[in-house]
């Protein structure tokens, strides 16, 4: 079978896995691949009759369920996008982000629905209530056979929406395509070679694009996939034993999880047994903590360290870790070689490509580029441009924002920073910009800079705010969860009269580092 679309991928699939468990949430709750199908082939008739067509937009809150999983692979199948929320950010953010999808249609728990009412209401989006069996009973009237609409919908048209961290302080929303995620699928398989036997964690939140990678390497191969709730991902004790119950084979998270594992000595060689590779990727793993988790689990595991921006596909590269990583204990891993099917150039600030050796820009070209951000045309323009090397014809180039150095010596791309103020934090891409933004709204703070460490291999988040003397941190914080995600809540805050500024009248931002992350240090 052609599959040319992820609708036709998932129905071969379950062609050949129809009464193998797609989906493990514990040893009484489990879905077969062709439950899942059927499922989901009502779930779109359903969507179609409710009037959504293809490329309009339908948000789902991130409940992992499989009613969530289902509505996913619904969208998918007819054409149209999803876009997975976060139920637990500020209800402001939560509006900016329906303001830029404009949705056909919201598919969330009662909680959340109450939450945005008034802003789903002014906006005009429908809603229906899923998670208490409703959706499924509507959806029930409807046939369960795969629908002839899948096979009108192409490579080119959009899958998904991921939205990230923005700079103006509003969120921005790349968008794949089915061909980009086909590609993730091909690429994944071949390189961590998944088979049919694979158990894949999602221990990733739906909407955070690491879970791009466990969704489709896992339900788009055949194999196993076990989500994890958010409380069981909080739960050292919880999280291990399950991964040990579902015998999952294959690991992917950001290094914060697995250093937060390692901490708590959860990953001490006796649990965990089962991960024949670890992957992972979203920010740097300092050595230090890789060789304790190398020591502990290279016997039995591979080790991998991947790279990508959410604008294509989540990864583009991959790296598998080995002794000789260790003989200089300082810096980061490499990110190895760009993955098949991507192009890369590395450019100095005036768009020239940089001398073999040197630091420059990281910019991918490539089918696997997504489309731009969703109703964004500005920032869709500046980040996707024309490749420079090419003067002959229309070719798009991502600027990741990366600073990396190819080595000359060993053929390995290294990372050595970003070129703007963006960080990246809890394995979440954040602009601090939009940090400051919050800061700057709080009544009682008149200037504000958002400042990034790291502290014993953990990434922290510093504030230092012009403020009155009765500042209070923890008024801030209360005040900062009612417009930006608790991820990007600093961990410390610091009082100054004013801000110091440099010759240009700008915040000092070099001499506010050297003050105070000296002290988290």
């Amino acid at each position: 079978m052609y599959a040319y679309n992820l609708g036709i991928r998932f129905q071969s699939i379950v062609e050949q896995r129809a009464r193998q468990t797609a989906i493990w949430f514990g040893e009484r709750e489990t879905v077969s691949y062709d439950d899942l199908n059927r499922a989901a082939n009502r779930l779109a008739r359903w969507l179609l009759g409710r009037g959504v067509t293809p490329r309009e937009v339908v948000c789902l809150s991130g409940v992992k369920s499989s009613e969530t999983f289902a509505c996913m692979l619904a969208c998918l199948k007819i054409g149209a996008l999803y876009c997975v929320l976060d139920p637990d950010i500020p209800a402001e953010r939560l509006q900016r982000i329906l303001e830029t999808c404009r949705p056909k249609l919201m598919l969330a728990e009662r909680g959340l629905l109450d939450k945005l009412e008034k802003i789903v209401a002014d906006l005009g989006v429908e809603t229906f209530e899923k998670g208490t069996g409703q959706l499924a009973r509507a959806s029930g009237e409807f046939a369960d056979a795969n629908l002839p609409q899948t096979r009108r919908v192409t490579g080119a048209h959009p899958a998904y929406i991921m939205f990230t961290s923005g700079s103006t302080g509003f969120p921005k929303g790349a968008v794949m395509t089915h061909a980009n995620v086909l590609n993730l699928v091909e690429w994944g398989r071949e390189t961590f070679r998944v088979t049919p036997d694979d158990v894949l964690t999602n221990v990733n939140a739906l909407y955070f694009d690491n879970s791009v990678f466990d969704f489709y390497t896992a339900l788009f191969t055949g194999a196993r996939l076990v989500p994890f709730s958010k409380e069981e991902v909080k739960d050292p004790k919880l999280l291990v034993e399950k991964i040990d119950a579902a015998g999952c084979t294959l690991w992917f998270s950001v290094p914060s999880l697995l250093i937060f594992l390692q901490t708590m000595r959860a990953a001490d060689g006796k649990h965990l047994r089962s991960i024949r590779r670890f992957v992972f990727g979203g920010e740097g793993y300092p050595k230090a903590k890789l060789k304790m988790l190398y020591e502990t689990y290279s016997d039995s595991s591979e080790l991998f360290n991947v790279y990508g921006p959410t604008e294509c596909t989540c990864i583009c590269s991959s790296y598998k870790i080995t002794a000789d990583d260790f003989q200089d204990p300082l810096g980061l891993p490499p990110l190895g070689s760009i993955a098949d099917n991507f192009g890369f150039l590395i450019l100095d600030e005036e768009g020239r490509g940089v001398a073999a050796g040197e630091t420059g820009e990281l910019c991918l070209t490539g089918p696997n580029l997504g489309r731009g951000y969703y109703n964004d045309e500005a920032r869709t323009g500046a980040s996707f441009v024309q490749n420079p090397a090419n003067d002959k014809f229309r070719e798009l180039m991502y600027k990741t924002g990366d600073l990396v150095r190819l080595d000359p010596a060993d053929g390995k791309l290294y990372i050595q920073g970003r070129r703007d103020n963006q960080i990246k934090h809890m394995g979440y891409r954040i602009e601090l910009e939009e940090i400051e933004g919050a800061l700057n709204r709080l009544d009682y703070v008149s200037e504000a800079a958002a400042l990034h460490t790291s502290v014993n291999g953990l990434s922290r988040i510093v504030a230092v705010v012009a403020a009155r003397q009765e500042f209070d941190a923890e008024r801030a914080r209360a005040e900062l969860r009612r417009m930006i995600p608790d991820y990007m809540i600093p961990s410390v805050f610091h009082r100054e009269e004013a801000l110091p500024k440099n010759p240009n009248g700008k915040v000092d931002r070099k001499g506010l580092a050297e003050k105070y992350l000296a002290r988290e240090n």
